[in-house]
């Protein structure tokens, strides 16, 4: 029952965040987040107190990464690539996660979509962190496993590398993206600014 309600909770999430930026509104993402675990209740008919909704919501500042994070975010450096991560996640619940994964030195910039109160795909989101970084947006490459975010990169002018950790079939909505790894640490070799 609990992958099923995070499976429902998760789709929510992203479902409220586009619907918010169709409707010209906004409300940040750890409030979606709150809103989306209230619907993923009520749908599977559940009830939780709510301080164990709290501990739930919360759980998103401290999200484990994926173990080949940190060693391609050192690989990247290495090779001379400035990262830049570009996220739906609020400011607070972004300097969280990488206080909690030990993430934040490999970041010269942490842009978040608060800045232009609308969620990706939305262009704007891509524009913006082209205005912050000083760099054509042609000149990024957006790093996601998302396929909704590298084809809005992508649609944006950003150049794209998927990392697709499972072997799912990519987006038909948008163009295909222009890498495809299994990991982040496959793209030092690239040698281009990353954002994601």
């Amino acid at each position: 029952m609990a992958a099923d309600v995070a499976a429902v909770w998760r789709g929510a999430q992203l479902d409220y965040a586009f619907r918010v930026t169709i409707m010209d509104d906004y409300e940040d993402f750890a409030g979606l987040t709150r809103r989306a675990l209230d619907f993923a209740l009520l749908d599977r008919g559940l009830d939780l107190d709510p301080q164990v909704r709290a501990g739930l919501v919360s759980a998103y500042d401290r999200l484990p990464t994926f173990p080949d994070v940190a060693a391609g975010l050192a690989a990247l450096a290495a090779a001379g690539t400035e990262c830049v991560l570009l996220s739906n996640g609020s400011p607070t619940m972004l300097a969280a996660c990488l206080r909690t994964a030990g993430l934040a030195p490999w970041f010269s910039h942490v842009i978040s979509v608060d800045d232009v109160r609308v969620y990706k795909p939305h262009p704007a989101v891509y524009r913006h962190a082209a205005a912050v970084t000083g760099r054509p947006v042609e000149s990024i490459r957006l790093v996601s496993c998302n396929p909704f975010d590298i084809v809005g990169a992508a649609r944006a002018g950003m150049r794209t590398a998927w990392i697709d950790r499972s072997g799912r079939t990519f987006d038909t909505l948008g163009r295909l993206p222009d890498v495809v790894v299994r990991e982040l640490s496959e793209l030092a070799e690239l040698r281009t600014p990353a954002a994601g």
